[in-house]
């Protein structure tokens, strides 16, 4: 017993935590289809675990080589998480607060869009309703109240024929400051877009998107699970290029964000669609604080996200934990060039 205890400390512990580094950071790097089970975890809950193997070899053993993959760990885990970026900005940058948005810093006007998956907004409107503090300019909701209710949260915000600042059904729905001048349903199962035209003349394109629901085995060691991983995020990827091409036949050279649950965390392969389209991830790019979106009590996971084109540029961005929803809200200040 004593030897196994001594082998573990000083060789299976540290060795292993190096292995787990090499193939943790190459699976997260190359995001293979086929180790998309892998990838679905956030990455510092892969270094918690290395710096728990690595480190606790060294607490026990003082061993110079279990102290250097631990550091290892630590640093990566630093360079590479997607917390770290929006952790370490909202020292320096501020986030949206409640109200009109600010305008930028250059005087521009400033566009506020949110997403927001509402879950249990289909029974309890009261979750529509948690926008209208922020009063934005443009909110894409998912898993909805029903018609009726965006009509009325769209009234209240908006004024006017609520016809024209709403459109959405149970799964999708879009409410906007702006008259709603084109709007459709059916690209994918579960969206719906429209082009928003202000009171200032300009022009907006957006899409409100629930992709495919996501994959929750994390049973890995067993075969089934990574193929299902596998398939989820083929059909992911393929719901995504379905809507871009969509997107960019109506027209390519307006503002244009698309929005919504995603089912995909943060850094997904499927996202690269979106930045070879020219498209620009809001809280990565101008996001301040705790960045994930789900679950809303103790979010984990970055699956909710706003996207905008190049024309469309994210000067602030957030997330809000909400009351009534199992998802946080995103909420991003864009300027439109």
């Amino acid at each position: 017993m004593r030897r196994l205890w001594f082998f573990t400390l000083h060789s299976l512990l540290p060795w292993g935590a190096l292995l787990l580094h090499i193939v943790i950071f190459i699976s997260y790097a190359r995001r293979w289809d086929k180790l998309a089970a892998l990838t679905v975890f956030p990455f510092w809950a892969w270094g918690l675990l290395g710096l728990l193997m690595a480190g606790g070899a060294w607490i026990f053993t003082r061993q110079r080589f279990a102290l250097g993959i631990a550091g290892l760990w630590l640093l990566t885990v630093l360079g590479f998480s997607d917390e770290t970026r929006p952790l370490l900005r909202q020292f320096w940058k501020a986030a949206p607060e409640h109200g009109m948005p600010a305008a930028a810093p250059d005087g521009a006007k400033v566009r506020r869009i949110i997403t927001l998956n509402c879950k249990v907004g289909f029974f309890n409107p009261a979750s529509v309703r948690e926008v209208i503090p922020w009063q934005p300019d443009v909110v894409l909701f998912q898993e909805t109240a029903q018609p009726a209710v965006l009509r009325q949260v769209a009234q209240e915000l908006y004024g006017g024929n609520p016809d024209d600042h709403a459109v959405g059904s149970w799964e999708c729905g879009i409410i906007s400051r702006g008259k709603l001048v084109r709007r459709g349903i059916g690209a994918l199962p579960h969206m719906v877009s429209a082009t928003i035209q202000f009171e200032d003349g300009s022009m907006l394109d957006v899409t409100s998107v629930h992709l495919h629901g996501a994959e929750k085995d994390v049973r890995l060691y067993k075969r089934e699970t990574l193929y299902k991983h596998a398939l989820n995020r083929v059909t992911h990827r393929n719901e995504l290029q379905q809507l871009l091409t969509v997107q960019t036949m109506m027209n390519a050279q307006r503002p244009a964000l698309i929005g919504g649950d995603f089912n995909a965390p943060a850094g997904d392969s499927i996202f690269r669609l979106l930045s070879t389209a020219g498209y620009t991830d809001a809280i990565a790019a101008a996001g301040t604080g705790w960045p994930d979106t789900y679950p809303n009590q103790s979010p984990m996971l970055r699956i909710d996200h706003l996207w905008g084109n190049a024309r469309l540029i994210p000067i602030r961005a957030c997330t809000v934990k909400t009351l009534h929803s199992d998802h946080r809200m995103v909420v991003g200040d864009f300027v439109m060039k």
